[in-house]
């Protein structure tokens, strides 16, 4: 696999009658169109995995995007911890 360069970034996503939600992006730093696609979170949050797979995706050429889906019930950047999974139960059992 041939290692591109990429930007990440977290930006501010705008959502109807709640708090903004954040999401992290990575995409190729060359100019352009991209594809793009969602990389959705798993139970712990936008934590380091997510953010890999999101950066391997821009790797291989896309704008991906991980948005942090318990923005109304965590604080941003919440990050689960694997060896307490009832610790995050409270997030996606709304």
């Amino acid at each position: 696999m041939n290692e591109r360069s990429i930007t990440r970034e977290t930006i501010e996503l705008k959502v109807a009658g709640a708090s903004p939600m954040a999401a992290y992006v990575a995409r190729p730093s060359t100019g352009g169109s991209h594809p793009g696609l969602i990389v959705f979170q798993e139970a712990y949050g936008v934590n380091h995995h997510i953010r890999n797979v999101t950066d391997r995706f821009a790797n291989e050429g896309y704008v991906a995007v991980a948005p942090e889906l318990f923005h109304r019930t965590a604080p941003r950047g919440f990050e689960g911890d694997y060896k307490d999974f009832p610790s995050v139960r409270p997030h996606y059992q709304i």
